[in-house]
């Protein structure tokens, strides 16, 4: 009886540590990005808008991602959060709601990107660690979030997680500039690994 339950509790803990693997998630870095080596983030420039994607390896529960989103231009941004797509074996994910974030999350987490990054920043584009946050902008009706011109913002967004751990692709499709009514897109791939 005593070597059953010993065997038993060890399939227990090893069940337990199995579903409690992280996967690690690294950008594989494109002709025109940038690798960010302290926060094992990316970033990349299109005209006078910049975005950093930093996964967020804290996160066991979702797949997580810190954004900075810079406007250079000399009027608003917008984009919707619930337009980004995280593509990964042949399946398009859209971002979980916040209450879903709360429920897997609790009640008392609050995302923040890694440390480093503004050192990361600051070989990459000094200019920007020193642009100040205004605050997003949310507009109600149709969940828009803007972007003051001059200044980055960050936001978080968050995937279901899968078992898979074929190569995803984050598309950011249309941040949209409220002056000319172009609209631009970012994609960035990383690699998946279970640790």
């Amino acid at each position: 009886m005593y070597k059953f339950l010993v065997a038993f509790l060890i399939v227990i803990l090893v069940g337990c540590a199995g579903m409690r693997m992280t996967r690690n998630i690294v950008p594989v870095v494109g002709q025109d990005e940038t690798e960010l080596l302290m926060t094992t983030g990316v970033a990349a420039t299109q005209g006078a808008i910049s975005i950093i994607v930093v996964p967020l390896e804290n996160v066991k529960e979702l797949d997580g991602f810190g954004l900075m989103i810079i406007n250079e231009t000399s009027h608003w941004l917008s984009f919707r959060k619930e337009d980004f797509v995280l593509v990964q074996g042949g399946e398009a994910r859209k971002p979980v709601s916040d209450t879903h974030v709360t429920s897997r999350l609790g009640g008392g987490y609050k995302p923040s990107m890694p440390t480093g990054l503004n050192t990361d920043i600051y070989q990459w584009r000094r200019k920007v660690n020193t642009m100040e946050s205004h605050g997003l902008r949310i507009v109600d009706k149709d969940k828009s979030i803007s972007v003051m011109s001059g200044s980055k913002e960050k936001i978080f967004v968050f995937f279901r997680t899968t078992d898979d751990t074929s190569p995803m692709q984050l598309i950011i499709p249309n941040i949209y500039d409220e002056k000319t009514k172009e609209r631009t897109r970012f994609s960035f791939k990383f690699t998946v690994d279970k640790r």
